[in-house]
């Protein structure tokens, strides 16, 4: 080529390291990457979550446990059926709230993942289920976690009604 220059050495450098950075950050946030899109809770390492975590279960609606990289969170499933530690207990409301294997949940099924939240445990523990699961197997799956809430703290909050 006439009138080509090479790139300096350094400019050569900079842009593979940004490259390589950019590279790594995007691969982090790909869906098999073992992170599907969570943030840990603000309460993830309390000791309650700790201990409450050591009940995670190896399945959740038949689906192995994917590895996160998630402090206070574990996932299971493709799309992940996710659960987070740390949360804080939602004050009442007129939510809907279930009653599943003696933990309180209040249930947010009007949006893609169905979200249940436990009340009257604090900190609490967040479950999201995909839709594509089925809206009824969605609350199965607290069947499945049920040992981690109940390993949380109680308060004085209870569903009624």
């Amino acid at each position: 080529m006439t009138g080509a220059r090479p790139a300096p050495i350094g400019v050569l450098a900079v842009g593979a390291l940004t490259i390589g950075v950019l590279a790594g950050t995007l691969a982090g946030c790909s869906p098999g990457s073992g992170d599907p899109g969570l943030r840990a809770a603000p309460g993830a390492s309390v000791p309650a979550c700790v201990t409450a975590l050591a009940a995670v279960p190896a399945t959740v609606l038949g689906h192995q446990r994917t590895p996160l990289q998630v402090g206070g969170a574990a996932a299971w499933g493709e799309p992940a059926i996710t659960l987070r530690c740390g949360l804080a207990e939602p004050a009442p409301s007129t939510d809907r709230c279930l009653t599943v294997a003696d933990v309180d949940w209040v249930i947010d099924d009007a949006h893609d993942p169905i979200v249940f939240v436990s009340y009257g445990r604090s900190p609490a523990v967040e479950v999201r289920v995909p839709t594509s699961y089925g809206r009824d197997s969605a609350a199965a799956a607290l069947v499945d976690v049920a040992a981690v809430a109940k390993a949380l703290p109680h308060t004085s909050h209870r569903c009624i009604g």
